[in-house]
């Protein structure tokens, strides 16, 4: 019998298939184990993100305007349409309706929109440098990132409008009522906002310097991490009102409500506080115990 013999070769040929077969059944059994280690992972992790997600999705502001309103008429705009298309820089849109209207990144500088109805409007990032809005309607609206310097809009309804990080330096915002608003980070710094209506609404690190306030409503409201050095603020009712490390330094709180406030790290070194009310206040900084009368 040669070597090449048939006999010999699959003498030869029987061990390597065996091996073979072995190595494909341990193949596949380390293959279902990766996939049910990864089947697993994928369901341990989507239990664990799915009830993030549907907080997340809970806390996000709802869509303001509609992603697929027609195309509106630049001449003569109108609610629930597209003016994204539209440079309405100078136009006389006094009592308008403009409700729902996508109005991101437009031109609106210098326009006159007083009295107009701007609810649930989408003004994200459009330019209102110089506009007149007294008396708008601009409640539910979403003016994030929109540049409102030197807007007026003295008795503007702003309640429960979304104005993160807005600039709104040097508004006249007399008279306003921003109930339950978001001012997070808006650069707010030398507005006028006397007997203005802040209730409930949140402005967490917005720069307030010099803000003229008298007079003006802070119940709940979240003021935390806000700079009001220099802030004019007799008569303010900060009642229920978070302060926390916000800077009150050098302002006029004369007459000042902060019944039941959190004052925890707040800074009011030389603030004039004559006849303010601390009644139930929570966490007095040490440099105000001493100044507060009992």
């Amino acid at each position: 019998m040669g070597i090449d013999s048939p006999s010999i070769r699959e003498s030869t040929r029987r061990p390597l298939i065996s091996s073979r077969r072995r190595w494909r059944r341990g193949t596949r059994g380390l293959n279902r184990s990766c996939v049910t280690s990864t089947q697993f992972f994928r369901r341990l992790m989507a239990g664990f993100f799915y009830p993030i997600l549907l907080l997340l999705a809970a806390m996000s502001p709802p869509a303001v305007a509609d992603a697929n309103l027609a195309a509106g008429d630049c001449e003569r705009p109108a609610a629930q349409h597209d003016l994204r298309h539209c440079s309405l820089s100078g136009k006389k849109l006094a009592g308008f309706d403009l409700r729902g209207a996508d109005l991101r990144d437009v031109n609106l500088s210098s326009a006159d929109l007083s009295g107009a109805d701007l609810s649930g409007a989408d003004l994200r990032d459009a330019d209102l440098r110089w506009a007149k809005m007294i008396g708008t309607r601009l409640g539910g609206a979403d003016l994030s990132g929109a540049d409102m310097f030197h807007v007026v809009a003295n008795e503007a309804d702003l309640s429960g409008a979304r104005l993160f990080k807005t600039n709104l330096f040097g508004a006249l915002l007399n008279e306003v009522v921003a109930r339950d608003a978001e001012f997070t980070q808006a650069y707010m710094k030398d507005v006028e906002m006397e007997e203005a209506d802040m209730s409930g609404a949140t402005l967490r690190r917005v720069n307030l310097m010099r803000v003229v306030a008298l007079g003006t409503k802070f119940h709940q409201t979240d003021l935390s991490f806000s700079q009001m050095t220099g802030a004019a603020a007799e008569d303010a009712d900060f009642t229920g009102a978070r302060l926390v490390r916000s800077r009150l330094n050098g302002a006029d709180l004369q007459r000042a409500v902060f019944t039941g406030a959190d004052l925890q790290s707040a800074d009011l070194t030389n603030a004039r506080i004559d006849d303010a009310h601390f009644d139930g206040a929570l966490n007095l900084p040490p440099s105000l115990r001493d100044r507060v009368k009992d």
